[in-house]
């Protein structure tokens, strides 16, 4: 108890220096930089009587180096318990907040979010605070995190989606972080330590390595003070060095078949893009747009609508900080062995249908009207994913953490709409030169 009220009494003494730098401001977002190192974004929504909180660590994928599935684990057990907090009090503050609690792994970070109503803002930052800075990390609470990621694991893989999107990621990233399955394999997980688990939360989980964005109904100041009251006490500390992962090969690959017992099949193809960190970003998202995105894509047109081949159809475009891919997919129903029993297509016709729409980008230049389409639906979709409050701080956040600045979240519907005809046909015909594909069939 002694040692809390002297962090806290610590914490309020960071006050005037933080004061003294001052806030900056623009757009309705405010940016203020605690003494520690943590950054506070705070973009007021008054009337709403919401608010949400999102903390973003940059830890993922490329953080846990050659101990893959140590921050899944982390970010599992960081719900379960706090040194401070007895197992009532964490279970009362998580009800005062209402029970909006949620931690999300990501190869690039790692998020932690509440979403409360302004009234709890307070207890809403203990709990956050209380969960990061001093987690309950007992061997018997890291183990069964682990034997729950593990469970999540073995589960993921018997997803014939799944498999086969993890499948074709390996070989667009071979060795390297970009390339595992989101969540580690079961028998990697189980040779991690409780103290390799520690040792991750102490390297990375410092304040200049967090940001934490606040939306809702409140005030710079109110927000500002009660963060400083909780966060201000972690000490200062800098992460360790990280270098960004090196590009993989050029892919070069014949579809490669993943057997399943499914009903179904799935055909993925795939090509190494740009990642947020590029000038060519918003340029690989028209392309995977016009490509696969929406019912007036080629993708669409060309296997569903013209050849009525597949229930499901489109791209992804993961946004991965340093590099990307591509996918196109295609679902369809489970295929019978050619000959005249035959009554759904083949996974051999699905996959000439999807090759021929994507080598379609190479062969038929891309029009003025499909690029302003794939425009409109880009910052279409793009301010869909901000109508929730959370969403909102969590781009702020994310883009923060990352490197790109907050103000990436303003600026991305212009530099789509920046993009030439030019540029988007010379990626166009460049994009899946060098591509893979995987096949997932039903088991025999």
């Amino acid at each position: 108890m002694i040692t809390r009220l002297l962090s806290i009494l610590m914490a309020l003494a960071f006050a005037g220096a933080c004061a003294a730098q001052g806030p900056v401001a623009d757009s309705q977002v405010t940016r203020l930089t605690f003494p520690n190192g943590l950054r506070l974004l705070v973009k007021p929504e008054p009337g709403r009587r919401l608010v949400a909180l999102t903390v973003v660590v940059r830890a993922g994928a490329l953080e846990e180096g050659g101990t893959p599935g140590v921050g899944q684990i982390l970010a599992r057990v960081l719900l379960t318990g706090a040194r401070n907090l007895s197992e009532r009090k964490l279970a009362q503050l998580v009800d005062e907040v209402g029970g909006s609690f949620s931690v999300t792994w990501d190869p690039d970070y790692m998020e932690i979010y509440v979403s409360t109503t302004a009234a709890q803002l307070k207890p809403a930052l203990e709990l956050l605070a209380e969960t990061l800075i001093e987690p309950k990390l007992d061997a018997q609470r890291i183990v069964e995190a682990r034997k729950q990621v593990a469970e999540d694991a073995r589960e993921a893989a018997r997803n014939p989606f799944r498999a086969g999107y993890d499948r074709l990621v390996s070989l667009l990233h071979p060795g390297r972080p970009y390339g595992r399955p989101l969540l580690a394999e079961p028998d990697r997980l189980e040779q991690i330590t409780p103290e390799q688990v520690r040792r991750f939360l102490k390297d990375w989980f410092v304040p200049s390595n967090m940001v934490l964005a606040v939306v809702g109904d409140v005030r710079v100041e109110q927000v500002r003070d009660a963060a400083r009251l909780w966060f201000g006490r972690l000490k200062p500390a800098a992460a360790p060095p990280r270098e960004a992962p090196t590009a993989p090969p050029p892919p070069s690959y014949g579809p490669v078949m993943v057997e399943m017992d499914s009903g179904v099949t799935y055909v993925l193809a795939g090509a190494p893009a740009s990642g947020l960190n590029s000038r060519r970003y918003a340029t690989d998202s028209i392309v995977a747009a016009i490509l696969g995105g929406g019912k007036a894509s080629r993708m669409f047109q060309q296997i569903r609508e013209e050849q009525g081949l597949v229930y499901e159809l489109g791209t992804l475009y993961p946004p991965l900080l340093y590099q990307s891919h591509v996918v196109a997919y295609a679902l369809s129903p489970a295929y019978l062995p050619a000959g005249p029993r035959d009554v759904d297509p083949s996974f051999e016709q699905v996959r000439a249908a999807l090759k021929a729409s994507v080598d379609s980008l190479s062969q038929s230049p891309i029009t003025e009207a499909e690029l302003t389409r794939a425009k409109n639906y880009l910052v279409g979709t793009f301010a869909l994913r901000h109508q929730r409050l959370q969403e909102r701080s969590k781009h702020l956040a994310w883009f923060e953490a990352l490197g790109l600045g907050w103000e990436f979240d303003d600026s991305f519907p212009g530099l789509v709409q920046s993009v030439t005809l030019a540029e988007v046909r010379e990626r166009a015909a460049e994009l899946f030169r060098r591509s893979a594909m995987v096949l997932v069939v039903p088991r025999e």
